[in-house]
This record gives structure tokens, C-alpha cells and sequence, in this order.
């Protein structure tokens, strides 16, 4: 496609996004979940505002990540370090889902085809944690499922203080205790800033959690940077009730979530890429 008829296209499927980019019916048991850490929607590399390219690529971030998420039909996505909650609410519209949006030093979004309900901020804004912790977001929500409550939480860990990341990971599986006690539906997802060989993964394994990348029909992808991904720091995780429904799981190190080696001027939408996951009936 030359670049005017890719100008008409955007042009085009921008003034589309005034309606959901997905019927709004809800599916049977099944569902895919993708986490993704957006960058605040800014692209990577951070698009130059300064010229006419840049400036209106940076206009159209919250329609291109509406519309390269849509390809995947997503039930469930959750933002790490979200952009403002106007721009989340319109990539959630765009899909035709609902939304909630958590303030942080990095807000996070939890965007949902299923009701949500009992929203929690567990970030420093509420002081229900020292102020060294959650300095970036941890949220949970209630998500009303047909065939039962889903309890979600996304989280953006510390990314360079395994200390305050392990107590982190102490503060968080506290707040799971009582969801993984009656083992019901627990997601769990997010940037946790650590590989799966550290000391916070086996925690995770410890308290009942299945990463769901372990169901992956291949290898697991890195998913930083998106232009060459050299390291595995973000999760689905499935505990209670899901643990045994996970179907597939892989990183999508494809389409505008990365960059294009042979095109020295090109941006992805973030310098993370999505896991995306699927649950069974």
C-alpha cells in the first residue's frame, strides 16, 4: 500500500472508530485476556512531535491501539502504565467494552466485555500500603461473568528494587488470599519487572497461581523490547477455579505491537508487547 492510500485508509478507519469495533454479545465460557503495558500511549520509539509525522501519528495512538487490539477480539485487557483516563475510555469505547481507570505514578486500565464491579485501588493514593510501594498501580476488580465472578488484578511492579518488589509480591498476595481461599475465578496480570527464574515468580507458584504462558504451544516470548525482545517481565497469571482453563497463551510479537526492521522510521505502539490469553469453557 503507497503512503496516500494508507492515509486514506487511517483516515477512514479513524472516523470508523465512532462506533464499537466489536458486537457487544457476550461469548459463552470462554474468554482471551491480553495484558499490555501501552507506554501512556506515547509509541517507542516515543513518536517526535515536533514534526508533521510525528505529531500526527501521536494523534491517532488511541485509534491505532484500538484498532490493532480489536484483531484479537479481547474479553478482558489491562493497561500498564496507562495513558489518561480520557484516552483510556476511548480505546474502550472503540471496543465496546467497559472500563475502569486507576491513578498511579503509571495508572493502570482494566477494559472488560463483563460488567465490573468492587473496583480497588491498592496504589499509595489510597495509604493502605507504605507510600514506597505501588508507586506505578495495583488494582483488582470484581468482573460479573455468566458463569461466575471473575476477581482480576493487574499490577506494575518496581522495576529496578527487588526489595520493594518483594514486598510488593507480600502485599499483593495478601490482597489475593481471600479470592484464592474460596477458589473462584482469580486473574491475575500485568508488568511485573521480573524474569521467571527470580525469586518473586516461584512466590507466585508458591501461593497456587499457573503462569499461563507455560500452556504456550511454544517456547514463551519475550515481551521487552518490542523492537528486539530480549527478556520475559510481564504475566498472565490463573489461579482458583481458571488455573485448569487455560487453553493457549503467547506474546504478539506482530503487527503494530512491533517495530519493522526494514523500515528505519518506524514506531510501535509500545516498547512492550502483549500476552494475550485464552481460557476454555
Amino acid at each position: 500500500m503507497n503512503r496516500r492510500a494508507f492515509l486514506v485508509t487511517s483516515a477512514a478507519a479513524s472516523a470508523f472508530l465512532g462506533a464499537p469495533l466489536r458486537a457487544p454479545a457476550q461469548p459463552a465460557g470462554g474468554f482471551t485476556t491480553i495484558s499490555y503495558n501501552v507506554l501512556a500511549c506515547r509509541g517507542y520509539p516515543y513518536l517526535d512531535t515536533d514534526t508533521e509525522r510525528g505529531a500526527r501519528a501521536a494523534a491517532q495512538m488511541a485509534d491505532r491501539v484500538a484498532m490493532e487490539l480489536a484483531l484479537y477480539s479481547p474479553d478482558i485487557v489491562t493497561f500498564q502504565e496507562s495513558p489518561a483516563e480520557a484516552v483510556a475510555e476511548q480505546i474502550a469505547n472503540a471496543l465496546g467494552l467497559s472500563h475502569a481507570w486507576f491513578p498511579g505514578g503509571f495508572p493502570g486500565t482494566i477494559i472488560s466485555r463483563f460488567p465490573i464491579s468492587n473496583s480497588v485501588n491498592h496504589s499509595k493514593t489510597d495509604d493502605s500500603h507504605p507510600a514506597d510501594l505501588f508507586t506505578r498501580h495495583f488494582c483488582q476488580a470484581s468482573l460479573r461473568h455468566p458463569d461466575g465472578e471473575i476477581t482480576l488484578f493487574s499490577a506494575h511492579l518496581h522495576p529496578s528494587d527487588a526489595a520493594v518488589r518483594e514486598r510488593e509480591v507480600t502485599a499483593i498476595l495478601e490482597a489475593m488470599k481471600p479470592a484464592l481461599d474460596a477458589g473462584g475465578p482469580v486473574l491475575f496480570q500485568g508488568d511485573l519487572n521480573h524474569a521467571p527464574d527470580g525469586p518473586e515468580y516461584a512466590r507466585w507458584e508458591a501461593a497456587g497461581l499457573v503462569d499461563a504462558a507455560t500452556r504456550a504451544s511454544d517456547a514463551p516470548g519475550m515481551t521487552i523490547r518490542s523492537d528486539k525482545p530480549s527478556r520475559r517481565i510481564d504475566y498472565i497469571w490463573a489461579g482458583g477455579a481458571l488455573a485448569s482453563r487455560i487453553r493457549d497463551c503467547r506474546v504478539l510479537f506482530e503487527g503494530a505491537f512491533r517495530t519493522n526492521p526494514d523500515d528505519p522510521g518506524s514506531f510501535a505502539l509500545s516498547d512492550h508487547l502483549p500476552v494475550l490469553a485464552r481460557f476454555a469453557d
